[in-house]
């Protein structure tokens, strides 16, 4: 999507539209606290944009203890009714579908097992549009805007292309570009541990501060950071490759084609690997392991097996180097551990901690403080999508002519 010129009064509906999509509706008086604007100045903002249809109006009492107190707040919030965003994560022979109304409310949602590998661009967009198309035909969404897409591997969102995906079989693939012209619509992507990072940020104001590294770990390992509740991004746009940062260089064989990379030992497929070399269970029928053989081989630990706690106390350990890698080099106020794998954290924690402790100096490791959020792939969508809604209100923002 073009970044849109804006007027000085523009941008003053930008923010307003900002903060009502980052923090919910809000009553005038909150908006103004939170941006620092005068209640007159926000009052002719909103004004306008209630005019617009643009924002509703709705009162929220005090209730107290069933009593009203005072006046009641009008608080602010987005119309339904603008258009609907559909969000899209594309994992291994996985695609993951959630469609959201402009008020950010969550209107159906779909998981489409599918063959993705081996197919070329081509056929790999076709595929993409094709299901994209039929599930907002099927929710019912005649007024979809844009697309928001979450991806694997090295993404450069400045110009849609997927440079390296471990769950694709193509590279420099210019998926947003394709999709848009298949689809019709304005295509948005991202890095999917970028993805997730943003919308843990959007449900906790306090990741929304300083600096906030959130460290997924399922599929693979990825790294979203952000600044100020702001996605970080590289010379190309792009996400962090944390994931594939090497360890130790006889290490484990890893999926981007190095050895000994972070992934190699902590991702749900390096485990599953391991697993069947100690017991010889089946192995998966797709490459990736799905939730109910990663949580037999949770379970199976937590009932006692030693091979298997063995198992994650080593990848415990490396959990700490990799946090304590965070730590010394990029010193962020808050790490997030978020992903399918915190189903296993109760398991990684002893090691985890013993080895942050031990590897990295202890006045840089009591700047940060860690997180475990257990989260699902939910929040793929939801970050992908939040981010395409806000890139929507850019044009709201727009005054528009008498």
């Amino acid at each position: 999507m073009t970044p849109l010129s804006l007027s000085p009064r523009e941008t003053a509906r930008r923010r307003l539209l900002d903060a009502l999509r980052r923090e919910g509706p809000m009553a005038r008086v909150e908006i103004g606290h939170h941006l620092g604007m005068s209640p007159a100045s926000v009052s002719e903002l909103a004004a306008g944009l209630l005019d617009e249809g643009v924002l509703v109006a709705e009162d929220s009492a005090d209730q107290g203890s069933g009593l009203l107190r005072g006046r009641p707040k009008t608080r602010l919030y987005f119309a339904e009714t603008l258009g609907s965003v559909v969000g899209v994560w594309t994992g291994f022979n996985r695609i993951e579908l959630r469609l959201l109304d402009s008020a950010g409310r969550t209107r159906a949602s779909r998981h489409v097992e599918r063959p993705l590998r081996n197919l070329g661009g081509e056929e790999l967009m076709d595929v993409l549009a094709h299901t994209i198309a039929a599930f907002a035909e099927e929710s019912g969404a005649r007024d979809v805007k844009a697309v928001g897409l979450a991806c694997q591997g090295y993404v450069d969102t400045r110009d849609g292309i997927v440079a390296w995906s471990p769950v694709l079989g193509t590279r420099d693939l210019p998926l947003a570009s394709g999709l848009s012209q298949r689809l019709g619509k304005p295509v948005l992507m991202e890095n999917d541990a970028s993805a997730m990072a943003f919308a843990i940020a959007q449900r906790n104001a306090d990741l929304r501060s300083g600096r906030t590294a959130c460290l997924m770990v399922g599929d693979g390992v990825g790294l979203g950071f952000l600044i100020q509740g702001e996605l970080y991004r590289g010379a190309r746009f792009g996400g962090s490759e944390f994931g594939h940062v090497r360890l130790r260089r006889s290490g484990p064989q890893c999926r981007c084609g190095g050895r000994g990379c972070i992934e190699a030992y902590l991702a749900d497929y390096a485990l599953h690997r391991d697993a069947q070399l100690i017991d010889h269970r089946p192995a998966p029928t797709l490459l990736l392991p799905g939730e109910e053989a990663m949580e037999a081989i949770v379970e199976q630990a937590r009932s006692g097996d030693t091979a298997l706690l063995n198992l994650f106390h080593a990848a415990g350990e490396v959990l700490g180097d990799a946090v304590g890698i965070l730590i010394q080099t990029l010193e962020p106020d808050h790490i997030v551990i978020c992903g399918p794998g915190t189903r296993a954290m109760d398991l990684l924690r002893p090691a985890f901690e013993a080895a942050l402790k031990s590897q990295t100096i202890p006045e840089l490791r009591a700047l940060a403080t860690i997180h475990v959020v257990e989260s699902s792939m939910d929040l793929l969508t939801e970050g992908v999508v939040m981010q395409a809604l806000r890139e929507l209100d850019l044009d709201l923002a727009r005054l528009r002519a008498a």
